[in-house]
């Protein structure tokens, strides 16, 4: 029977920075407040997800665009203060989300940082704030599902044990750092000069955001996109279907899957949405059908945060002798 570790990760962005184009502008994060309940909702539809707990891993955005707006990298970190407590006290994971910017003042527009040595340096110096905040993330994920070996080496350096920054099969536009063309759809130890391929063992493992074949209502067919579950449940279990049809034959006893909103796509809305369902029991109802999917394939499930589910992988994979089996 094969287990299957199914992590809930949701990025700390602000409103309206993801959709169909990105908005780097973006600076208000009421959706992070009205996504504070969901945990509780979680709780009280456990008997739905097995009588399993759901752990959330929030990747929060820690960086200089947030030191050039708000005047430290770290306003996420205390504005919403009580939320992380909760979180943590809960055994939610906290995890740092970067977006890796130029932008020397507000107003000016933020163009990405992909400078190796550049990159490296803000990287440390966001580190070195993280000093000061009341937690220490041991997962990574670069804003834009981008790395470069500059990026990802620092992060391995700074002795990060888990990466969630791929997007399989997902190239960014025209000049867009972004390419997981060919990268695995499962954890993996990336190669030095590749991080696209699988390499030897490594400290820092990339745990990937989950991608699968999805078609949004607007598509003339389905599309490579990461597995989002504050979409509308009936999109949702379509995309289900294609899922056991073909990613859900991924080979191995224990499978990772890596599930990403963002807050403001699970807040209530005044206008409908061809795409978000717009509400946090949405969300948990396509957990639920994900769960009861996957039990009706005969495999078990358990809900994990990502660093949780990287180190039973690391497990699993990596004898004593620290060489991969």
């Amino acid at each position: 029977m094969r287990k299957h570790l199914l992590c809930l990760t949701i990025d700390a962005d602000p409103d309206g920075l993801s959709g169909m184009t990105t908005d780097r502008d973006a600076a208000t994060w009421h959706g992070l407040s009205s996504i504070r309940p969901l945990a509780a909702e979680l709780e009280a539809r456990q008997a739905d997800l097995g009588g399993l707990r759901v752990p959330i891993t929030w990747f929060i955005r820690v960086d200089g665009q947030l030191r050039s707006n708000f005047g430290t990298s770290l306003h996420l970190v205390w504005t919403f203060e009580e939320l992380w407590q909760e979180a943590l006290s809960a055994g939610d994971e906290l995890a740092w989300h970067p977006h890796l910017y130029h932008q020397p003042s507000p107003g000016q527009m933020p163009q990405l940082l992909t400078d190796p040595g550049k990159s490296r340096e803000e990287l440390l110096r966001l580190w070195e704030d993280l000093a000061e905040a009341p937690f220490v993330p041991t997962a990574f994920r670069n804003g834009e599902g981008w790395h470069t070996t500059a990026t990802y080496e620092t992060v391995e350096h700074l002795g990060m044990s888990c990466d969630s920054t791929s997007l399989p099969g997902i190239s960014g536009s025209a000049g867009h750092p972004k390419n997981w063309i060919g990268a695995p759809n499962q954890p993996y130890f990336p190669d030095d000069a590749d991080l696209r391929r699988p390499g030897t063992v490594r400290p820092l493992i990339q745990v990937p955001m989950t991608t699968w074949r999805f078609q949004a209502p607007y598509d003339l067919a389905p599309k490579t996109r990461y597995m989002n579950p504050a979409v509308h449940p009936q999109l949702f279990t379509r995309a289900l279907d294609d899922w056991e049809r073909h990613a859900g034959r991924e080979t191995g006893e224990l499978l990772v899957w890596v599930l990403i909103f963002h807050p403001d796509e699970a807040m209530p809305s005044p206008s409908a949405d061809m795409l978000y369902a717009s509400c946090r029991e949405a969300v948990i109802d396509n957990l639920v059908a994900f769960a009861r999917r996957i039990s009706a394939c005969e495999d078990a499930y358990e809900f994990t945060t990502i660093s949780e589910a990287a180190s039973r992988w690391r497990t699993t994979r990596v004898g004593i002798s620290g060489a991969a089996e």
